[in-house]
């Protein structure tokens, strides 16, 4: 087992203060989640301005307790705009002697155990740190791949390498949540997807140098967690808009039946199908511009985790090779940025058609509502013109007798003769009004 002097393990992670349409009982509600990661009687400090970098807590680091003598560690919570950072350090206290690689599982389980696991997070980070002891016989790649593995038994080691002040840097993980199955989309913080930094350096010197940069690593990492949420969000949008067009389709195929508007007599039927489309259309688009959202967010962020990174490479000197961490500013170049632009495209035509649908169906029910009105007054007009002739007729029949001196077979039956003069009356209007139209 390769050994290792002042084993470290910090947890970088982050969660949003505010979000979209987020209300201020939501808004403290996340506020009081990031505080149960914090001692009791933390003193905190979180003005409602709009800021970079906020240390919110007084004293900035708290030193936590732990019932393990050789371990010590701190917290450090900030606010990053509109999200909470935590830091939570652990090591082994001792500076002098080395220490199994496998001390970094009992920091794990150290840190793991101050964590509410229902915190929301949006992304995290661990960072794996430790100088060499002098004539060690491994190499960096060597003990880092054993640290690594002492905290994910189960994972792969494929990193990918830099310098960073004399020592040497490894990355390994994926981009956060992006393969997570939906299921498990809200439960982040048991994630196996997890982003780790592991830093050997040569000595102490190069070490306590290393510890300047934490403020750095905590906006570039906000950044990189923000981006591969907000990725991840657009694919859970993606699915959602998927299903409501599957469910506008299903309604629309319902109405192109070809014996549909034949058998469905009544119209509220139809009305209820075109109301169901509609309310279905409004939380497309909705969604359709959180999509766009969804895209801004990466860009927003992914300027800044740019310069955060030049700066970084710029504060290090230039002896440290970081172009490692340019990998994930391609990946969101090329493939999120690029894939949510065309999901945009593809969804923006589906609203065209299915405002085409909406538009078609309301069309057929106007059509339709207007024959049976249409219908309803061809029998209003036939009905009127044979009830009319009946009556004149009955009226007449009185002066039947004066007329026809000798018995008549329409006086004797009048009822009778004008109802069948009557209903051939109503045909010929209904005949005439039919050649006519």
């Amino acid at each position: 087992m390769s050994d290792l002097i002042y084993p470290t393990l910090d947890l970088f992670l982050y969660v949003l203060k505010t979000s979209l349409n987020t209300t201020d009982a939501e808004i403290q509600k996340n506020q009081a989640a990031f505080l149960e990661q914090l001692p009791s009687n933390t003193k905190f400090y979180d003005p409602d301005i709009e800021t970079e970098y906020l240390e919110i807590t007084h004293p900035p680091q708290i030193n936590f307790v732990s019932h393990n003598k050789t371990l010590e560690g701190y917290y450090y919570p900030v606010r990053l705009n509109d999200t909470y950072g935590l830091q939570i350090d652990c090591s082994i206290n001792n500076q002098i002697e080395t220490q199994p690689a496998k001390s970094f599982a009992i920091l794990k389980t150290e840190i793991e155990q101050k964590l509410n696991k229902e915190l929301a997070i949006i992304g995290k980070t661990w960072f794996l740190s430790g100088w060499l002891p002098e004539n060690s016989s491994h190499t960096h790649e060597d003990i880092a791949k054993d640290c690594y593995y002492a905290l994910f038994k189960d994972a792969s080691w494929q990193p990918d390498k830099g310098t960073f002040l004399d020592g040497k840097v490894f990355e390994v993980g994926r981009s956060g949540n992006i393969n997570q199955s939906l299921k498990n989309v809200n439960t982040p913080l048991n994630s196996t997807e997890d982003h780790v930094i592991i830093a050997i350096y040569n000595n102490r010197e190069s070490a306590e140098k290393a510890a300047e940069f934490y403020k750095d690593w905590m906006g570039l990492f906000c950044y990189r967690s923000k981006i591969s949420w907000a990725y991840w969000q657009s694919r859970l949008v993606k699915d959602s808009l998927l299903n409501h067009y599957k469910k506008i389709e299903e309604n629309r195929k319902i109405t192109n039946q070809s014996n549909y508007w034949q058998e469905n007599q009544k119209i509220p039927t139809s009305r209820q199908i075109l109301n169901n489309i509609d309310r279905i259309l409004q939380q497309y688009t909705i969604d359709l511009l959180n999509l766009t959202f969804q895209k801004q967010i990466i860009e927003i962020n992914l300027s800044n985790y740019q310069l955060r990174l030049a700066l970084i490479k710029e504060k290090a000197g230039q002896n440290n090779q970081l172009d490692f961490l340019e990998k994930f500013s391609e990946l969101a170049n090329k493939k999120y940025l690029p894939q949510i632009t065309k999901d945009i495209e593809n969804m923006q035509l589906g609203l065209q058609l299915l405002e085409d649908t909406i538009n078609a169906t309301r069309s057929r029910i106007e059509v339709e509502k207007s024959e049976r009105e249409r219908n309803f007054q061809e029998l209003v007009a036939v009905a009127g013109a044979g009830i009319a002739t009946v009556s004149l007729l009955k009226d007449s029949a009185k002066e039947c007798e004066n007329i026809f001196k000798q018995g008549h077979s329409f006086c004797k039956y009048p009822f009778s003769y004008s109802l069948i003069i009557g209903i051939i009356v109503g045909f010929m209007v209904w005949w005439l009004r039919k050649r006519l139209r």
